[in-house]
């Protein structure tokens, strides 16, 4: 076999190991991606919990959207 028929070779099977994982959506599965849980935002009461933890630890509350505390832990 030549080089150049290598180099051939080689493309083919590199391309096609780079398309075998193309796939696309059908309609009725896009139902699945549209889910709420299929979302990159947080859930509040989590996000919520995770600042308590901070603001506690820190000492400090306030700057989004809340009252200011006194570092125990409640507002």
């Amino acid at each position: 076999m030549s080089s150049k028929r290598r180099r051939v070779a080689a493309v083919l099977l590199l391309a096609a190991a780079f398309t075998g994982g193309c796939n696309s959506t059908k309609f009725y599965e896009r139902r699945h991606l549209s889910d709420k849980v299929m979302t990159f935002a947080e859930d509040p009461t989590e996000v919520h919990f995770q600042q308590k933890c901070f603001y506690s630890r820190e000492g400090s509350a306030g700057g989004i959207g809340a009252s200011a505390g006194g570092g125990c832990g409640c507002y």
